[in-house]
């Protein structure tokens, strides 16, 4: 977020400065996500800043210009998403993407059959507990259908999609201080003094895009945001995909499975699957007052989680050893959107909240605090003058109000599915 940030500052001419605490730029959180980009969003602002950025993706060399490195890869399988029940409200959203131009299906239980007959069709909503003693009952009703988003897709390295970002800032112009922790953010008249770990930085304007650590910055900078995001920690597991052969790969699409409490992707070229959590109520969030108390290691408890659940929705998947990764999410607690905006301090922005569910709109989140930083700097009051911004290469049109820090709660399902 903060590369795609920093790129799009200096494309509307801004001196960029990028600070990360880490060696690298994509060495945070950004290097444990799943990378899955799709459009099936409860709020139709999310549906076209994510269809915005499904273009990009899907020509990413263009969009970064000429770069000396190797680039990330999107592969675009389709997703298929089960929710609880087909209801109005899906059927709306399947109306929005459509409106949109974006390539969707509504499949019943019969044709999920036909399609993906791997896939258990029985309702497993709602998911429960792996020591529920009805866990293991079978089903006797089976799903509604599901919607299945034609080619949405995923990054196969959302670390090198940022190492991507970072040398076409640089080609542009900007400047990267990594190895450097934020500590103190002095405001006055004539901007801002930033105390770091190693020197300090005086800068006219700040955009707070510090992920699970957002919070903390804010906290730092004395600044109030009138909705709460907190760290989350997340593991996501590996297991192998009795789908692949050797030579042909798999057929085996993203999954978004609300009805179960997981979703699932192929991943290592088709070998692996690796699925992580929709969080479902049964589960206790592991909310973090500190995101470095973060435990880095994997547990037994998320992988006879996830891997139970993934059985009993993909029953030829078969319990192997442990393997994953732990790492955290920053979510805002009202509705789970990204909050993009200005604060009540002048020259003090924010762009966070944005784990799980925003990877894929970096480029345009990008974008969209490049416009509120340059036309705030120049004087206009969004809160009450929002700024609309024309997505080009799909025709729509996003209002900034919708991602405010003011706004009331969206329309979401309060989960990483938005």
């Amino acid at each position: 977020m903060g590369c795609a940030v920093g790129l799009e500052l200096r494309r509307l001419g801004s001196q960029v400065t990028v600070i990360d605490r880490n060696g690298d730029v994509g060495h945070g959180s950004t290097s444990g996500s799943c990378g899955i980009v799709r459009r099936f969003y409860s709020q139709p602002g999310m549906v076209a800043m994510a269809h915005e950025s499904h273009a990009i993706w899907a020509d990413w060399s263009a969009y970064l210009g000429p770069i000396d490195d190797d680039l990330a890869v999107f592969h675009r399988p389709g997703m298929l998403f089960i929710p609880p029940r087909v209801d109005d409200g899906v059927r709306g959203i399947v109306a929005e993407m459509e409106k949109a131009g974006i390539g969707v299906e509504l499949l019943s239980a019969e044709e999920i059959g036909k399609r993906y007959p791997f896939l258990n069709a029985a309702t497993l909503y709602p998911p429960k507990t792996v020591d529920d003693p009805e866990f293991f009952e079978a089903a006797d009703e089976r799903i509604d259908g599901a919607v299945l988003e034609q080619d949405a897709g995923y990054v196969v390295s959302p670390g090198l999609a940022t190492q991507n970002l970072r040398l076409a800032a640089e080609r542009e112009g900007a400047r990267f201080l990594l190895k450097r922790e934020m500590l103190e953010v002095e405001s006055s008249a004539a901007g801002f003094r930033l105390k770091l770990s190693e020197g300090s930085l005086e800068v006219d304007a700040v955009v707070n895009v510090g992920g699970p650590h957002s919070a903390i910055i804010n906290q730092r900078a004395g600044v109030k945001i009138p909705m709460e995001t907190r760290p989350l920690r997340r593991e996501v597991h590996a297991q192998s995909n009795p789908l692949f052969v050797e030579g042909e790969g798999t057929s085996l699409p993203i999954v978004g499975d609300l009805n179960a409490g997981i979703y699932f992707r192929p991943e290592s070229g088709g070998r692996d699957l690796i699925v992580g959590s929709t969080d479902p109520t049964c589960d206790e969030p592991e909310w973090l007052d500190d995101p470095d108390e973060c435990n880095p290691h994997i547990s037994e408890l998320y992988h006879q989680r996830h891997l139970l659940r993934l059985m009993k929705r993909f029953p030829d998947v078969r319990m192997g050893p442990a393997r994953g990764i732990a790492s955290l999410y920053d979510v805002t607690l009202r509705d789970w959107y990204p909050i993009a905006d200005r604060t009540e301090l002048p020259g003090y922005y924010v762009c966070m909240g944005t784990s799980g569910s925003s990877f894929k709109t970096a480029p345009m989140l990008g974008r969209l605090m490049a416009e509120i930083v340059h036309q705030s700097a120049a004087g206009r009051d969004i809160d009450k003058d929002p700024i609309r911004l024309e997505l080009p290469r799909t025709g729509l049109s996003v209002d900034s109000r919708f991602l405010s820090r003011l706004r009331g709660g969206l329309q979401s399902t309060g989960t990483v599915i938005g």
